[in-house]
Formats: structure tokens, sequence, C-alpha cells
């Protein structure tokens, strides 16, 4: 039945079938329409918007007309609303007629792809499962409280020769139902067209410029008025620019740093997965120039760091018992790692001395990069020199600095 109504052209036919027409139509309008107040509780689960898979049409208003309230719902029957129509039942067709958990508010489409067009492909349970997985997703969204409402920062680079999407599509529904986006909340700090290779001389500082200046427009200042309170963040890119990312942000904002997980693929965080167990290794010597291995995504080797600073080095490490590019999964697991960075670089800094430099050979997922920029503080800790691998230039090289000047 529809909520809406369907308008017939008359068409000239023998007095025989106009019989059986009017016949039929006098049947079809004996049906008791669904009631007001029946129709209200289906438009309240469905939010307006048409629960077929797939669809989620939003059916108030027409952009050709301009009629901005106009309806363009239908009602569809699951169980068909008389014995002889589309999944009709000779005892619950009755029955189930004005049930609202036997309607499905659909478009125009989908009215007719359910009762005229694919009816066999539309059974009663295909429909109940549609309509039960669209008010599931309803009633999550709309209980989320409006506190929860965040800023969604997305940040993209080349990694080597690839592309570095962040869709959109791809991110709001991994914060819900813990955070939402704001509907002008997105901040794209975008740079995946830059065109430069990242063994051009010209890629990390021209990358770095960038990433302040546009976050300086875009975020600096909204953050010190107050009209950012809350951020999400999204990032995929080269180590060393998630660290200045990071450090960008710092850990004065309330920000939930993201991760991709690969398996399975998305952005939704994982509670379920064990916790990383972390563990710091000291070196045996104090002197010489000092070196922290980052060690959660895989192992490095020392002698990749020593063929970049020396033999004489002194080298620490964090490490997560059985480094893997999937290992962290869920929001303690950064906040773990975040709080033993910050217990690291102060016991660098007693064991080596304030005018210590560090360098730091990051093997991490990329939330792990950003936590580090956000956890490393400009009067407290040591400057960072941070390295990425480049296959192309031989090994490790020098990509950025954090320093207290920054």
């Amino acid at each position: 039945m529809s909520v809406v109504a369907e308008t017939e052209v008359e068409v000239r036919e023998p007095s025989a079938a106009r019989g059986v027409r009017r016949r039929s139509a006098a049947k079809k309008t004996s049906r008791k329409p669904v009631p007001n107040k029946v129709q209200n509780v289906l438009w309240a689960r469905a939010a307006g918007r048409c629960q077929y898979a797939g669809c989620n049409k939003l059916l108030i208003g027409e952009q050709i007309s301009g009629a901005r309230n106009a309806n363009k719902s239908y009602i569809a029957h699951i169980v068909g609303d008389s014995p002889e129509g589309p999944r009709g039942d000779a005892t619950l067709s009755a029955k189930l007629a004005h049930d609202p958990d036997n309607l499905m508010l659909v478009c125009d489409e989908h009215h007719r792809v359910i009762d005229r067009e694919m009816v066999d492909a539309h059974s009663v349970d295909v429909l109940r499962e549609m309509k039960r997985r669209h008010e599931d997703r309803i009633r999550v969204v709309t209980g989320i409280d409006e506190d929860l409402g965040s800023h969604v920062i997305r940040y993209a680079a080349k990694i080597g020769a690839n592309e570095s999407p962040v869709a959109k599509s791809d991110l709001k529904w991994s914060m819900i139902p813990q955070r939402y986006p704001l509907d002008d909340g997105w901040i794209d700090l975008d740079l995946a067209t830059l065109d430069l290779r990242d063994d051009d001389p010209n890629y990390w500082p021209t990358h770095i410029r960038n990433l302040r200046s546009v976050f300086g427009e875009k975020v600096r200042g909204r953050m010190g008025r107050q009209e950012i309170r809350r951020i999400a963040v999204f990032g995929l890119a080269p180590m060393p620019l998630l660290f200045e990312l990071g450090r960008l942000i710092s850990d004065i904002a309330t920000a939930d740093v993201r991760q991709l997980l690969r398996d399975p693929k998305g952005w939704k965080w994982d509670p379920s997965a064990a916790p990383v167990e972390y563990d710091v290794r000291r070196p045996d010597r104090i002197d010489g120039v000092v070196a922290l291995k980052l060690e959660i995504s895989a192992p490095v080797v020392d002698e990749r760091v020593r063929s970049v600073l020396g033999p004489e080095a002194a080298i620490w490490s964090i490490a997560a018992a059985g480094a893997h590019n999937d290992i962290v999964r869920r929001p303690k697991d950064l906040a773990a790692f975040a709080k033993l960075f910050r217990k690291t670089l102060d016991d660098i800094k007693l064991v080596h001395g304030e005018s210590t430099t560090l360098n730091v050979f990051p093997a991490v997922p990329v939330s792990i990069a950003v936590e580090a920029g956000r956890s490393w503080q400009p009067k407290a800790h040591p400057p960072l020199a941070i390295y990425d691998q480049n296959w192309k230039l031989g090994g490790f090289i020098l990509a950025h600095r954090l320093e207290h000047a920054n």
C-alpha cells in the first residue's frame, strides 16, 4: 500500500475487461488503509529513509519541483496484505496487515522491485533481514549523545610510489557509536596529489612545510578558539610525516587517533583483540650517539642502525612481542605505548644528558607514529631525528627532526 497516491492513466478497453477491472479495483479499495499511528511508528523506525538494503534514500522532499515536504514513500508488506498478493498467506495476511513489524518504508523504485518486478527474489526472510538491519542501524545512530561529535582530520601522502587515499565513506561508520563526525567537521590535510617521489631531496621539506601550513590554516586557530574540541585522526603517510602531524596536534587536544586494520580491513577498532605486550631494552653503553628503535610492526636489526650512526651507537628499543604489521588493534594499545614512550624519553634524557639528540628508527603502525609525535614534549624531551627506510637510497635516511624550536 502506498503512502502517496498512485495516478492511473485511463485506457479504453472492452466492456467485459472494464467490468473485471472495476471489480478488482473495488476489492483493492475495500482494504483498510494503514492507520496513521502505525505509519508514524514505521516512519520513526526507518528515520524517513528507504529500508531496502543499500538504498537508504531520504523519502522527504522533491528536488525537481522544489517541494521540500513532498512525501515520496511507499509502504511495502513483508507478508502480503492479502492471500493473493506477493508473499500472501491465508492466515497471516489479515493478521499482520497493519503490524509495523510486517511493514517496510521504501522508495518507488524498490516498492516496484519488491512487489512486481522481482517478487521471487524477495522472500519474507530476505525482507525481514533488510528491515532489521536498517532499524538496528537507525537505533544506534540516533542514540549517540550530541557531546560525542568530533571533527575529523584526514591526512594522506604518498608512500613510495603508492597513493594513500583516506575515503570519508570508510571512516564515518568506524566512529559510530562511540563518536560521530560533525556535518561541518571534515578537515582535509590531504597531500597525496603532491607529485614528488620520496627519494627526491625536496620530498621531506616540501611535505613538512605544506603540512604545517595547512594545519595552521585549518586547525590550529580553531583549536585555540575552542571551535574544535574533539578530533578523530585518520592518517596514511610515511612515518616521519605522521610524527610531525602528531606533534602539531600535541597531547593537549582531545584526540582519537585511529589505525587502519588489515584483517578485517577497516578503521574500526577490534576490542576483542589481545593486548600488545611492550618491552624496553636498554644499551650496555651510555657514551656515543644514541638511537631508539621502535619495533612494533617489525624488528629492526642493530646493524642497520649502526650502518647509519656508526659502530659505537648506544641503541635503545621499544619492541612489541610478536611484532607484525596488524598488531595494534585497540585504543588501549595506543595509550600503553604513549605512556611507555614518554617514560623511555625521560630515561634516555636522564642517562645520556639533556643535550642528547635521539635518533629514532621506526617500524610502527600509522597510529603509533602519530601518537609518538603527540607524546613528545619539546620542553621536557630530547630532540628527535627521525629516519625513514628508503631502499632506493640504500636504507635508513634522516627525514625529519622534532626540535625545541619547531
